[in-house]
């Protein structure tokens, strides 16, 4: 039943970014929402109480696939230097936002208006726990009381390069470019003492 309940609330989600997409936020309607997840108004409204509500939960979920989708990016550089990890951050942070740009862009622009401060907050804090397991699966050697310090300048440098090309930049094709920029300013903030 639990995984029914989850591809159902799944199916929700991902009907909510295609409406979003497609209508915008304040066009949007419950009733479309359903249709395209296929299923009814009442079935709807047994998994969220409103558009507001489902539109949270979309945005969280999507968040935490992606740090999922940075974790692995982790596991798969360990032992490397901290150039070739904050490297393969960042080239999974833009496979994932410039695979689906207006999936990203359309959800980044609703995401400070639906979403709770403490929500907020946890998405923030899983993203940092990634950068601190990455400093501490690189070669480099940091000091362990700097390390969440260091992580979160890391996150916030990443994510506010990302979400600012996507909003601003999509369409230029020098994004790619600028991640040499921004690699090099993480991993100098990193290695700093």
């Amino acid at each position: 039943m639990q995984s029914r309940a989850l591809i159902t609330l799944g199916a929700l989600q991902e009907s909510f970014v295609r409406v979003l997409i497609e209508r915008g936020y304040e066009k949007m309607t419950i009733r479309e929402v359903a249709a395209v997840a296929g299923i009814g108004v009442g079935t709807f409204y047994d998994y969220v109480p409103n558009l507001r509500a489902l539109a949270a939960s979309a945005i969280h979920k999507r968040c935490m696939d992606t740090a999922a989708i940075l974790q692995a990016a982790v596991s798969a550089h360990a032992g490397q230097d901290i150039q070739a990890m904050v490297n393969a951050l960042l080239q999974a942070l833009v496979k994932e936002g410039f695979g689906r740009p207006k999936e990203w862009t359309a959800l980044l622009m609703l995401e400070r208006q639906v979403s709770s401060a403490a929500a907020l907050r946890k998405i923030h804090e899983s993203y940092v726990q990634v950068w601190e397991q990455a400093i501490q699966q690189s070669s480099v050697n940091i000091p362990s009381a700097t390390l969440t310090l260091k992580a979160r300048m890391a996150h916030s440098l990443s994510y506010g390069w990302y979400s600012h090309d996507l909003l601003f930049y999509m369409d230029d094709p020098q994004h790619s470019r600028s991640i040499t920029d921004i690699a090099s300013a993480i991993v100098g903030i990193i290695g700093q003492r």
